[in-house]
């Protein structure tokens, strides 16, 4: 057996013995729906927890690279420079290679537009295609207790690779007659991903209403459409994030809406949220 492959069954064999980590993907193929918020607040809010969390940024807008306070496109490694290695099968990394480090205690694995280019790359790949993400993610995840990944909003063969890499789907909906539909389709993906035998053990962790304003009338009905649709059979979170403009600011600020706006709405509420979400974990 040749180094390369040596090294990959290597992180394959101590899977077991090390601590677990979570892998979460973060999805919904409708844009504008707070994804990369959440996945940086929840993040945020892990790390505030002393857990060792690690973004992969899985969008060629690199929203959650910028939200984080970093110029992707002035980075020399980004999560498209370690998909092709793992295409090319060279799996012997550096030591935290293409790793970078925000203050608030995450790690970031960045994106750029050169990812636009990488379904190509990966649609040729004649075996495997969709688990070429996964290959990286069994390398590095004994580094961390959650790795989240921030999905492209298109159900491509990026999104696939993150569906099949990760352990949970948590689903951010704005509650919008297209969000309902987007979440459908997205429900169906998941459904054929586990059918499918690409990821048997994917779930979903729950569907995390967005954008709220609950003096609308949109929010009352389509929150309790999606209830009525998919309550009994997937967690729907207690709590909602409001619809801000500082958390539409915070981006730009390179930080999280914690140490942006703190005492604000939209803080508070994902502050709740990732205490519900660690109860549901069991913490």
């Amino acid at each position: 057996m040749n180094a390369e492959k040596v090294t990959y069954q290597y992180c394959f064999n101590f899977l077991e013995e090390i601590k677990m980590c979570k892998v979460i993907a973060i999805a919904n193929q409708k844009g504008g729906v707070g994804k990369t918020t959440t996945c940086i607040s929840l993040a945020a809010g892990l790390a505030q927890k002393k857990k060792k969390v690690c973004i992969i940024d899985l969008d060629p807008q690199g929203n959650a690279t910028q939200g984080l306070g970093f110029d992707a496109e002035e980075l020399p490694v980004t999560i498209t420079d370690i998909l092709n290695k793992m295409i090319s099968k060279e799996y012997d990394l550096p030591e935290k290679y293409g790793v970078w480090y925000h203050n608030e205690g995450i790690e970031l694995i960045p994106a750029n537009i050169c990812l636009s280019g990488m379904e190509m790359s990966l649609l040729a790949v004649y075996i495997g295609r969709e688990k070429i993400l996964k290959r990286y993610i069994d390398i590095i995840r004994q580094n961390y207790d959650y790795i989240i990944i921030d999905c492209k909003p298109s159900l491509d063969i990026l999104t696939l690779n993150a569906l099949v890499a990760a352990n949970s789907v948590l689903i951010p909906v704005q509650t919008q007659f297209y969000s309902a539909r987007g979440l459908e389709q997205l429900l169906m993906t998941i459904s054929q991903v586990i059918s499918d035998g690409l990821n048997p053990d994917l779930r979903v962790d729950g569907i995390l209403f967005t954008l709220v304003n609950r003096q609308t009338c949109n929010y009352k009905q389509i929150s309790e459409l999606i209830k009525r649709a998919y309550g009994s059979q997937i967690k729907i979170y207690e709590n909602f994030i409001p619809r801000s403009v500082k958390a539409e600011e915070a981006p730009a600020a390179g930080s999280s809406i914690y140490e942006f706006d703190g005492k604000g709405n939209v803080a508070r509420a994902y502050y709740a949220f990732v205490k519900e979400f660690l109860a549901e974990e069991g913490e």
